[in-house]
C-alpha cells in the first residue's frame, strides 16, 4: 500500500504545526514541535509503502515507534485525507483519465484509502441511463450526464424548438427554431462529448408501454417530462415498477423545485404516495377531479438559474442511487428547494403499501 494525500487536499507547513486542507472552518491542524509530522506528511506522496515511510521517519527520529507512526497514518486515513496510490483504474483509458480528471478528484472525497477512487467514474461510464424530456430541466440534465461521462444515454421527447424556450433550454440556439428537440440534442451532445452514445426517441408518451419501450435495458430513469400533466407520472410509475428500474423525478413550481426518488421493491411507488395522500387528505381527490375536468396542463414559469439548481440536484440524486456515493435526500420522499433562499425541506414521505395496485403483493398488469 502506497499512501498519499488526495489531490484535492493540500497541506501547508506553518510554525510548529501542519495545516491540512485550505477551507476556513474545515481545515485540520496538527501540532509539530519537532518537525516529525512535517517529515511524515511530506513522504506521503504515493511513491513509498508504509514500511519505507516508517524507516525514513525513524532514521531522523529514532525515538518514534512503529506503532506511533502507524497510528498517525490511521488518523489521517480515517479523516479522509489519504488514498492508496497503488490502486489503479481497471477500465479507464488515458484519454478518459484526463477528460474526467476533475470528476475523479471529486469522487475521491467519498472513498476511503481502502477503496478505488476510479470505480465511481468507471461505474458511470458503463451504466445505461434513461431521460424522459429534453426541455428546460432535460437539456441541462443531458449536459450534466454527458459531462459526468455517462456514455450510454437514451433520451425521449416529442416537442419542437420555440423562441420561448431559450430563457432556460441551453442546449439549443435560435437557428434551430422549428426543429425537433431530440434531433438537435443528439447533434449538440455529439459535439460536446463524442464518447456518448445518445439513443434518441422522437415520440410523445401516450401509455405505459411507450415508457417501457424507452427505458428497457437501462439502470435508472430520470423523468422531467411534464405532458400530459395528469397521466404521465402514472405511466412512468407503472413502467419503472414493471422494469424494476429506479426513478428520479422533479419539476419546477414557480419559485420552488420539487423532486423525489423511488426504488422498486425497496420503496413505495408513486401510486403508494397518491393513495397515502388521499387517505390523509380528502381534498386531494377533489383537486384531482377539478384538474381532470379542465384537462389541466401546467404552464411554464422558470428562469435558467433556478432550472440549473434543480437539474443539478436531480443528477446528484441519480449518482447517489447508482454508485452509493453519499446518501440520497429523496428516496421515498418528496423534497422541495426554495429558490429564493436555497433552503430544502421535506414535503412528504410514504411507505410501500401492501395493497398498492401497482407495486403491492398482487401481480400488476398495466392497461
Amino acid at each position: 500500500m502506497r499512501l498519499k494525500f488526495k489531490e484535492t487536499i493540500p497541506f501547508f507547513v506553518l510554525d510548529n504545526e501542519i495545516q491540512i486542507g485550505e477551507e476556513e472552518g474545515v481545515a485540520g491542524f496538527l501540532e509539530d514541535p519537532d518537525g516529525s509530522v512535517k517529515l511524515l506528511v511530506e513522504n506521503l506522496d504515493g511513491s513509498k509503502d508504509i514500511e519505507e515511510i516508517i524507516h525514513l521517519v525513524q532514521k531522523q527520529y529514532p525515538n518514534i515507534s512503529d506503532e506511533e507512526i502507524t497510528n498517525a497514518l490511521e488518523v489521517l486515513a480515517n479523516e479522509g485525507y489519504l488514498e492508496n496510490a497503488s490502486l489503479e483504474p481497471k477500465l479507464l483509458t488515458s484519454y478518459e483519465l484526463e477528460r474526467y480528471k476533475a470528476n475523479i478528484n471529486y469522487f475521491s472525497l467519498f472513498t476511503s484509502y481502502k477503496e478505488n477512487k476510479f470505480a465511481i467514474q468507471e461505474k458511470i461510464n458503463q451504466t445505461p441511463i434513461s431521460l424522459l424530456g429534453v426541455g428546460g430541466l432535460g437539456t441541462q440534465i443531458l449536459y450534466h450526464l454527458s459531462a459526468l461521462g455517462f456514455h450510454n444515454i437514451k433520451a425521449l421527447d416529442f416537442d419542437h424548438i420555440e423562441l420561448s424556450n431559450f430563457n432556460r433550454q441551453l442546449l439549443y440556439s435560435e437557428k434551430d427554431i422549428g426543429k425537433n428537440k431530440i434531433e438537435m440534442a443528439k447533434k449538440r451532445i455529439a459535439e460536446f462529448n463524442p464518447n456518448v452514445n445518445l439513443e434518441t426517441t422522437n415520440k410523445k408518451i401516450e401509455s405505459t408501454q411507450d415508457v417501457i419501450n424507452h427505458i428497457e435495458g437501462t439502470e435508472l430513469v430520470i423523468c422531467v417530462a411534464d405532458k400530459p400533466t395528469l397521466h404521465l407520472l402514472n405511466w412512468v410509475n407503472e413502467a419503472v415498477v414493471t422494469c424494476n428500474v429506479p426513478l428520479v423525478s422533479g419539476g419546477i413550481l414557480n419559485t420552488r423545485g420539487r423532486f423525489f426518488s423511488m426504488v422498486p421493491k425497496e420503496t413505495g411507488c408513486i401510486q403508494c404516495h397518491i393513495d397515502y395522500a388521499r387517505k390523509i387528505n380528502q381534498k386531494q381527490n377533489d383537486q384531482f377531479e377539478a384538474m381532470r375536468n379542465i384537462d389541466y396542463q401546467r404552464k411554464n414559469a422558470a428562469i435558467s438559474p433556478n432550472v440549473a439548481i434543480l437539474a443539478g440536484t436531480l443528477v446528484n440524486e441519480a449518482i447517489k442511487i447508482l454508485t452509493g456515493m453519499g446518501e440520497s435526500l429523496s428516496i421515498g420522499k418528496v423534497m422541495e428547494i426554495n429558490f429564493m433562499n436555497l433552503e430544502k425541506k421535506l414535503v412528504s414521505r410514504w411507505e410501500k403499501l401492501e395493497e398498492c395496485p401497482v407495486c403491492g403483493d398482487k401481480t400488476f398488469t398495466y392497461a
